[in-house]
């Protein structure tokens, strides 16, 4: 019988995916061992999910008592188990396919372990499998011997937390003939001397590339951190011990404590030398206690034996700096070592080469107090809120202000006197750090610090219905470090723009952004929806798109899907709709305007369709399109939200919902209870509501009055007026 030992704090969604892991294994001859170490979840949601899985994984639960910490929580699991065979899985962790069986079948009365292949994700259970990048499993594999023990377990790690026990079978028998037992004053880094002890007590080793355990990572460490994510400042404590008492362990196995040394070394070039550069007013242990006791630990190395594969020449001299304890030689061959690397990354890429002249020149220049920077969706249009934010200043403000409008390609149409710069090019970099405000409705780039006197408005662009940010559980389409990276954007904004109390309420939660920061003005993007001539306005678009004017239109206009995309931020997208049905049904009637979401960066083959389909995701402002619209179709886009103000009906086609909800986004409102129209599931269904829509709006009125006393409470024409008065009267004064 094999004992999975899982260790359980908080977080039940990795719990539960966790044990759904173990339940799914075709091995069934095992038991769980959790151990309850001072939950932090809720006791009855937490009670709820061990008699959901109880039965499922054999499941036998006990209680650390009067001890705290992962050490004691795995040597209470060790105490209990009854298995022959030891496993151990983190709670945020589980098993891919049947990862303990393909293990246990290479274990024989001569093997005291087996391991299998630690693959890192940032994803669950159900999208794992989907987006597995096979061919990067494969680069990985080929950078080390995965069937030599000492390099797949050891060696093949550069950083002290990479060593570890999971991914691996053991005999029970070699943690009680040997005496192994997890270090309890150890908080962090507890598996270090265990790997160490079990790798030079082990017989005989096997490996089974295909058994899989997959390392979980956590994408948000202010919510929900891993023991991985404390910071170093408080975690070296144990770092010392763990590399002193490993050292111990490792006596008569020169090549272990080689490494062990070389992960200290590695340690002070690439993270000592930037706490000194940047840490040390904030953590002065840097170049305190840390730094004596870094300096004690190279001072007894032999650095000449040090792995020279793994020593790259300009580290030497920060090396032989530290084994000398002298802090200003440390201090100055590490500026060096950093300023070469910077260069190097500065030859490479063009983007580090601006950033680096930005920091060190623009970034002194004084800030132009009548610069303005506009930015809509990271350059890629001329739209929004801040389209109609800068038109009304060139209207009231003329050229008091100079405008430079952010954009990612050539030939953008902007009107009025304004300066237009290639997002990521120098002169961008220049107006960047000189400008005094920020006008964006999306993330700002982290490689342009703001700077204290430069005042950011995050008008964002939309009233959100899917979760966003930090109310999402796991980031699908997103990159690893996606809840890091917004949270650092999100501590740069000066004001915040809401459209409504309800976008108030969840901008709160999703940006954990402060409510007295945000400004509930309505969005200047909807206030041509409000003007008296939106209706000769509406005349002059269907022209320029060369849509006859008795013909009404039907705008789709679809959101992204998280799981479908060639790579970050530049999504797929499968068009389900049956426009060619449309047409046969609806072609004398209306046209169909096909709007993409502006993440998509799929072309449109518009050659296979008739005049029946417009192209509107070439055309760079949604508003305009909100005007020629008799019929909105969407299915989870914020659109419906800012459409809703003409209070024309919305068809929602979510053919996909129950995957959208449950595994890629889910939902702030209840689709079947909240939204002002249908939800459709089928083509049929489509076909027939577009057939029947004064029925539809009759049958939606009264939750369409609802939603937009309830939505569109704020919006009347006059959102921009308001917003600038805020930002650039009532609390700067104007040049």
């Amino acid at each position: 019988m094999v004992s999975i030992i899982v260790t359980h704090k908080q977080c039940l969604l990795y719990l539960k995916d966790c044990l759904k892991s173990i339940s799914e294994q075709e091995f069934k001859d095992y038991e769980t061992v959790l151990v309850v170490d001072d939950l932090q979840d809720d006791p009855q949601e937490f009670q709820a999910v061990i008699e959901e899985y109880k039965d499922k994984v054999n499941l036998k639960l006990y209680y650390l008592e009067k001890k705290t910490g992962v050490a004691a929580a795995r040597n209470l699991g060790l105490d209990k188990a009854q298995g022959e065979y030891i496993y151990f899985l983190d709670n945020d962790d589980y098993i891919y396919d049947d990862g303990i069986k393909k293990l246990l079948n290479i274990m024989d009365e001569d093997t005291d372990m087996a391991y299998g292949r630690i693959q890192g994700t940032y994803q669950g259970t159900v999208t794992f499998e989907e987006k597995r990048d096979l061919e990067k499993e494969e680069e990985n594999l080929a950078q080390y011997d995965f069937n030599n023990p000492l390099e797949a377990k050891i060696t093949h790690y550069r950083r002290l937390e990479r060593l570890t026990v999971l991914g691996t079978l053991y005999k029970k028998t070699l943690f009680t003939d040997n005496n192994i037992r997890f270090n309890e004053e150890q908080k962090y880094f507890v598996d270090v001397r265990v790997i160490i002890q079990i790798m030079c007590a082990a017989g005989k080793i096997k490996s089974n590339v295909e058994a899989i355990y997959v390392k979980r990572h956590h994408n948000d460490r202010y919510n929900n951190p891993a023991i991985e994510q404390t910071p170093k400042v408080d975690s070296m404590p144990y770092y010392f011990l763990a590399v002193d008492n490993a050292k111990k362990a490792a006596e008569g196995h020169k090549e272990i404590q080689n490494h062990l040394d070389l992960i200290v070394a590695k340690f002070v070039t690439l993270t000592l030398v930037q706490k000194l550069r940047w840490n040390t007013e904030e953590e002065p242990c840097w170049e305190n206690e840390y730094f004596d006791e870094l300096h004690k630990r190279l001072k007894a190395m032999d650095l000449k034996h040090l792995n020279k594969k793994y020593i790259f020449w300009l580290e030497k001299p920060v090396m032989k700096a530290m084994a000398e304890g002298d802090r200003e030689k440390v201090r100055k061959t590490g500026n060096r070592l950093l300023a070469k690397r910077k260069i190097k990354r500065m030859f490479k890429n063009k983007w580090a080469r601006n950033k680096a002249v930005a920091l060190h020149i623009f970034n002194k220049m004084p800030i132009k107090n009548n610069y303005v920077v506009f930015e809509s969706f990271m350059g890629r249009n001329y739209s929004g809120q801040p389209k109609y934010i800068y038109e009304y200043m060139q209207e009231h403000f003329g050229n008091q202000y100079t405008y430079i409008w952010s954009v990612d390609k050539r030939g953008l149409k902007i009107p009025g006197e304004h300066k237009k710069v290639k997002r990521s090019g120098l002169r961008y970099f220049y107006y960047m750090n000189r400008s005094k405000y920020w006008i964006l409705n999306m993330k700002q780039p982290l490689s342009i610090p703001k700077r204290e006197e430069t005042v950011l408005l995050e008008t964002w662009h939309g009233t959100p219905l899917k979760r966003l940010a930090f109310d999402l559980n796991d980031v699908v389409g997103g990159v690893s470090n996606y809840k890091d990276k917004f949270y650092r954007q999100k501590e740069a904004w000066d004001y915040l723009l809401s459209d409504n109390p309800f976008s108030t309420e969840k901008f709160q939660s999703c940006f954990m952004y402060p409510k007295e920061k945000i400004l509930e003005y309505g969005y200047p993007a909807n206030d041509p929806l409000y003007a008296p001539d939106r209706d000769e306005r509406a005349k002059k678009i269907k022209e320029k798109l060369g849509i006859p004017t008795d013909k009404k239109v039907i705008m789709y206009a679809p959101t992204w899907r998280d799981d479908n995309y060639y790579e970050i931020g530049q999504f797929k997208f499968d068009l389900d709709l049956d426009v060619n049905r449309l047409e046969k049904e609806f072609g004398d009637e209306y046209v169909i305007v096909l709007r993409l979401h502006y993440l998509v960066v799929e072309a449109l083959d518009m050659s296979k369709y008739s005049d029946f389909v417009v192209n509107g995701s070439s055309y760079d402002d949604v508003t305009d399109l909100y005007l020629i619209t008799d019929i909105l179709i969407t299915d989870y886009s914020s659109v419906f939200f800012d459409f809703a103000n003409l209070k024309r009906p919305v068809l929602y086609y979510t053919y996909d919902l129950e995957r959208y909800r449950d595994v890629l986004h889910g939902f702030y409102l209840s689709m079947e209870e909240d939204l002002p129209g249908p939800m459709l599931l089928t083509n049929d269904e489509v076909v027939d509501a577009i057939r029947n829509i004064d029925r539809i709006e009759e049958q939606y009125k009264d939750r369409y009055e609802q939603f937009y006393n309830r939505f569109c409470c704020i919006d009347d024409g006059h959102a921009t007026e308001r917003v600038v008065n805020k930002i650039f009267q009532s609390e700067k004064e104007l040049p």
